[in-house]
């Protein structure tokens, strides 16, 4: 990378595949590179929900107001080199590992500290939805979202895997083993994603900083302003639906870290990220017309 470019934030859409070292075992445990490549989440995945008036109990699966326009370039054809790193989480469909970038010469631009989000074995669908709404809610990364460099995604030959999904110390979770079919209900792709057993699926995203503080009353303006965090994407008609103290943390700080972005409906610019996207819906609320 040179002088000249390190400043320069990468197009969100920038890479098209990653190699990963550390991720992928062989049969015979040795750890293997291996290539993912960039899947676009189709616009029609996540269906949206809507209510023919706002005291009816029926639901009703339709298309979606079209989602703003995207701002984001041509995609482009980068393959970047990551090196699987430290744990920093995990959850219901995933495990969150931090990643170091290869420097190479065809690094046009500068990258933020980056983190992969791995599905679980039977989780796949998850991360794919999760993709979806990060692409819906594009001009909220950077604002309220962290941003989110692609859906990548690669088929495992027979007896390669992710330590995480067979290890002795695998890391349980209570649903792990059943899929929450109300996630994926009105479409057929998810159905089928959620019975896919032979892909290793990531996103790659920025990385944020710490927790909320426990134990301390928090500031009325910090209150204040988790609150704004998600009447902001309820603009979109999004609703988050996991809101959790797991699920806030800061927005990232430091030398190599991109600045935040202002909102684009209120230009305010807040100091935390809401994150696990993967259970949020979208729901459309129209009145009768014979009323």
């Amino acid at each position: 990378m040179s002088a000249n470019t390190v400043d320069v934030p990468m197009a969100l859409n920038a890479i098209s595949a990653l190699t990963i070292h550390g991720l992928i075992a062989d049969t015979e445990g040795t750890s293997i590179p291996v290539i993912l490549h960039r899947t676009v989440a189709p616009l029609d995945l996540v269906p949206f929900l809507k209510l023919s008036s706002p005291d009816a109990p029926e639901l009703d699966f339709v298309p979606f107001i079209p989602r703003p326009p995207s701002t984001l370039p041509e995609p482009g054809d980068l393959h970047v080199q990551l090196i699987f790193g430290e744990e920093k989480g995990w959850g219901r469909s995933s495990f969150v590992h931090e990643v170091n970038v290869l420097p190479t010469t065809t690094l046009p631009a500068h990258l933020p500290p980056l983190v992969l989000k791995v599905a679980r074995s039977k989780r796949r669908a998850e991360i794919g939805r999760e993709a979806w709404f990060y692409d819906e809610l594009e001009c909220f990364q950077g604002v309220v979202l962290p941003r989110c460099y692609g859906w990548f995604e690669a088929e495992l030959a027979e007896g390669q895997s992710f330590a995480h999904w067979t290890g002795p110390n695998r890391r349980s979770s209570r649903t792990e083993s059943s899929n929450p079919e109300w996630l994926f209900e009105g479409s057929r792709q998810l159905k089928e994603m959620s019975h896919s057993r032979n892909y290793v699926s990531v996103l790659l995203l920025e990385k944020l900083g710490g927790k909320l503080p426990r134990g301390v009353p928090l500031a009325d303006e910090l209150v204040k302003g988790i609150y704004d965090m998600y009447g902001e994407i309820a603009e979109l008609g999004v609703d988050h639906r996991d809101i959790r103290y797991s699920n806030m943390l800061t927005a990232p700080q430091g030398p190599t870290t991109l600045p935040s972005l202002p909102s684009p409906f209120t230009g305010r610019i807040y100091t935390h990220r809401m994150i696990d996207i993967e259970w949020v819906k979208g729901i459309v609320r129209s009145l009768p017309t014979d009323h």
